[in-house]
């Protein structure tokens, strides 16, 4: 019983994700394929979301699949980014892609957190605010907090969009006045899901996200989420262990050398 809860908690991690790109794949501004073999959301007027995702091929010719999407890449028709997690069949696709000329060029940790046990250790900083972000002026500001510590472009109708679903919630980090740090909290049937967490890099090491997560997480406990996920960077894993998050899988990003 204990192993298939643990399992279920890490598919929750990277369903959490896909699911958010499902609901960005409904605007316009996006090309999207979503089907039992494959998905992927390509960006018409950004760079993100952008990805190939919840690959299942299983029952299929891997070989064969792997090299039709490859050559869509290469006449860019669908993102060179290749998400393979937990959910991924078969769960040695990684090294079947590497084996096909793709590089793994970006890892990410799982990590699960039950908010019931959310200790308050994390110091409150003085001249520090937290706002959720309500109206299309704050949404712009998250929007640069996002595009400046990620260098991605972000495309504003979509947040726009994103800004009146009830399963999303936008969070901006003010210091002194000036917008320093943002995230996304996204919302599935009992998991809560922290994204594009971010500090603008004069700012950091000051214990700002982790404020803006915690306050993220006790929101979605008290409407009554328990459990809380998010995907790491190597380093920033050992940040979010002062949360209470543990890890729980790999997540890792492919994608094919243009050079």
């Amino acid at each position: 019983m204990e192993n298939s809860i643990s399992e279920t908690l890490i598919e929750s991690i990277e369903k959490n994700l896909d699911d958010f790109y499902i609901e960005c794949s409904n605007h316009p501004n996006f090309e999207s394929n979503m089907t039992d073999k494959i998905s992927w959301i390509f960006p018409k007027k950004a760079d993100w979301p952008s990805c190939i995702f919840r690959a299942n091929l299983k029952n299929s010719n891997i070989n064969n699949e792997i090299n039709k999407v490859k050559k869509l890449i290469q006449g860019n028709k669908v993102p060179n980014a290749w998400t393979v997690g937990p959910l991924t069949k078969p769960l040695n696709l990684g090294e079947m892609l590497e084996k096909h000329g793709f590089l793994k060029v970006y890892h990410q940790v799982g990590m699960v957190l039950n908010i019931s046990v959310l200790e308050d250790s994390i110091e409150k900083k003085n001249n520090f605010d937290i706002k959720i972000v309500e109206n299309e002026e704050n949404i712009k500001d998250w929007s640069k907090i996002v595009s400046l510590v990620f260098n991605i472009k972000v495309d504003n109708e979509l947040l726009k969009y994103l800004l009146i679903q009830n399963e999303i919630k936008f969070y901006i980090g003010i210091f002194d006045g000036k917008v320093v740090s943002a995230l996304m909290l996204y919302l599935i049937p009992g998991v809560a899901g922290l994204h594009a967490v971010s500090t603008l890099p004069d700012y950091r090491k000051k214990g700002f996200a982790l404020i803006l997560s915690r306050k993220a997480l006790l929101d979605a406990y008290n409407i009554g989420f328990k459990i809380g996920v998010l995907q790491a960077s190597s380093t920033g894993q050992y940040v979010y262990r002062k949360l209470g998050f543990k890890n729980m899988c790999d997540i890792n990003s492919y994608a094919i050398n243009e050079e």
